[in-house]
C-alpha cells in the first residue's frame, strides 16, 4: 500500500513538470509575438496618412458641365453651371488636376497642386480674361461657437476687375453707413459672425460709389461655414458672387446688372438724353460730342429711348448681358439718327501693359480710321458706328503720342497721354466733317 501510494505521487509530480515545461515553453514563445505586434500596431499608425478629400465647384456661367480629372483618374464628373461635386478621396501628394470639357477628354485648364493629409479642398472652376481657370480652397474650417457661423472672401476675378472693398451691414443697413469687412485681399481668412441675414457689397477700392456687386440678403446659419467666392463677368469690371457652404451646396449670387454709357455724336450739336430699362443713364441732356460715365441698370432686353434734340425716340432689339460694360454711341443727324451698342472689353491688361481701343463715330467722315501710339499701328480699317478690339500697348511712363488717321485725311487728331500701367483707354473720334469740327475724345475707363 505504501509503496503504490508512493507511485502515483511520483507519476503526480511528473505530470506536473511536464505541464510546468510546456508553459514555460509557450510563454517563450509568446512573448516574442506580443512584441512584435505591438510594434507592428505603432508602425502601421504612423506610416498610413489619412486621405484628402476633393471635389469641383463650377463657378461659371460659360461652361455647362465640366470633368475634373487627376493622374489619369476621374474625380468629378459632368459637374454643371453653378454646382458642385461628391468629394473624392485621393492620396496626399502633389498632382496636376485638369478641367475638360464634360466627355472630351482634352484639358481645357489645369492646375499642380499638393493636398496635404487629412485636408479636404475645393477645386474652384472659373473664368478669367475669357479663359477657363482653376483654383484651389481649403475646406476644413471648424465649427464655430453654438448661435454662429463664420465666413470668409475669395477674390478669384482679381486680375480681371483688380482689388476690391467688401462691406457688411445687418438687414435694412445701407451702404453709406457700413463698415469695411476686408479691402483688397485676395483670400481673407474666416470672420465669426451671430447667425442672422447680412447686406454684402462689393465696391472699387477705397469707393463707395463704384459698386460691383450688391447682395441684400446673404443668410449665414447657425455653425454655417461660407465663403463668398468673386469671379469676374464679360466687361471686366462688375463682378459675380457664389456662396459656397462648407461641405455642402453652393448658391449662385450672379451679377444681375450691366453698365451702360452713353457717347452723344448727333450732328450740329444735336442733344442726346437716354434711358434704358427705366434707368436715365444721363444726369443731364448731353450735348454733342460728349462721352458720359457708366451707370448700372438691370440686364436683359432693354427697353431703351432716347431723346434727340427734344424728340423721344424707342429703340428696339437691344440686349445686355449680366455683367457687359456697354457703350450706346448715338451718331447721325437730328432728322435721323442712328443707335449703336457697342460690347466694351474693360479686363484688366497684365502689370506694365495699356489697353487702347478706337470708336469711329465721326460723322461725314469717308473712309475708315486708324490708331497708333508713338507710331505703333493699335488699330486700323474701323469703320463708321463701329469699334475695334482692345490691343496692348507697352507702358514706359513716358507721354505717349496717340494719332488717328484716316486713308484721306492724316492727323485727324493728335493727342499726348501718359498710358499707366493696367490702365483701359477708349478713343473716340466723334463730331463732323464740317462744322463743327471732327472731335477725338480720350477716356480713361477703368
Amino acid at each position: 500500500m505504501h509503496k503504490r501510494c508512493i507511485a502515483q505521487f511520483s507519476r503526480r509530480v511528473e505530470r506536473r513538470n511536464r505541464t510546468a515545461v510546456k508553459t514555460k515553453i509557450f510563454l517563450a514563445l509568446l512573448l516574442p509575438l506580443i512584441i512584435l505586434q505591438g510594434c507592428s500596431k505603432g508602425s502601421s499608425t504612423s506610416s498610413a496618412p489619412s486621405n484628402t478629400s476633393v471635389r469641383l465647384i463650377n463657378a461659371t456661367s460659360a461652361y455647362a458641365s465640366l470633368d475634373m480629372v487627376a493622374s489619369g483618374a476621374t474625380l468629378a464628373a459632368a459637374v454643371t453651371a453653378g454646382n458642385t461635386s461628391a468629394y473624392a478621396s485621393i492620396a496626399p501628394g502633389t498632382y496636376t488636376i485638369s478641367l475638360n470639357i464634360s466627355g472630351s477628354g482634352t484639358p481645357t485648364a489645369q492646375l499642380s497642386f499638393l493636398m496635404s493629409s487629412g485636408v479636404s479642398y475645393a477645386i474652384v472652376a472659373h473664368t478669367e480674361a475669357g479663359q477657363l481657370r482653376l483654383a484651389a480652397l481649403t475646406e476644413s474650417e471648424p465649427a464655430p461657437a453654438a448661435g454662429d457661423g463664420k465666413i470668409r472672401i475669395a477674390n478669384l476675378a482679381l486680375q480681371n476687375t483688380g482689388p476690391v472693398d467688401i462691406y457688411m451691414s445687418g438687414s435694412g443697413g445701407t451702404l453709406a453707413s457700413a463698415s469695411a469687412l476686408v479691402s483688397n485681399v485676395s483670400t481673407s481668412g474666416y470672420f465669426e459672425l451671430a447667425q442672422g441675414t447680412y447686406h454684402l457689397w462689393v465696391t472699387g477700392v477705397g469707393d463707395k460709389a463704384d459698386l460691383r456687386l450688391d447682395l441684400p440678403s446673404v443668410v449665414i446659419a447657425n455653425q454655417q461655414i461660407q465663403t463668398l467666392i468673386l469671379t469676374g463677368t464679360p466687361g471686366g469690371t462688375l463682378v459675380d458672387g457664389w456662396l459656397l457652404t462648407q461641405a455642402a451646396a453652393m448658391i449662385a449670387q450672379t451679377n444681375p446688372s450691366a453698365r451702360i454709357r452713353v457717347a452723344a455724336n448727333i450732328a450740329a450739336s444735336g442733344t442726346v438724353l437716354a434711358t434704358a430699362n427705366g434707368v436715365a443713364l444721363d444726369a443731364s441732356t448731353l450735348l454733342s460730342p460728349f462721352v458720359d460715365t457708366y451707370v448700372p441698370v438691370p440686364a436683359g432686353t432693354l427697353s431703351m429711348s432716347v431723346v434727340v434734340n427734344g424728340i423721344t425716340i424707342s429703340v428696339p432689339g437691344l440686349t445686355a448681358a449680366p455683367g457687359a460694360d456697354l457703350t450706346l454711341l448715338a451718331i447721325g443727324s437730328g432728322a435721323s439718327p442712328q443707335f449703336v451698342l457697342l460690347s466694351d472689353d474693360n479686363t484688366l491688361p497684365p502689370g506694365g501693359a495699356a489697353k487702347l481701343r478706337l470708336v469711329n463715330g465721326a460723322n461725314g467722315l469717308a473712309g475708315n480710321i486708324s490708331l497708333t501710339a508713338d507710331a505703333n499701328l493699335v488699330a486700323q480699317n474701323v469703320a463708321y458706328g463701329t469699334a475695334s478690339s482692345a490691343a496692348a500697348v507697352a507702358t514706359t511712363g513716358n507721354i505717349s503720342q496717340l494719332q488717328v488717321d484716316s486713308a484721306g485725311n492724316t492727323a485727324l487728331l493728335n493727342y499726348p497721354l501718359t498710358l499707366q500701367s493696367q490702365g483701359v483707354y477708349s478713343v473716340f473720334m466723334l463730331g463732323d466733317n464740317a462744322a463743327p469740327p471732327l472731335t477725338g475724345i480720350v477716356r480713361a475707363d477703368r
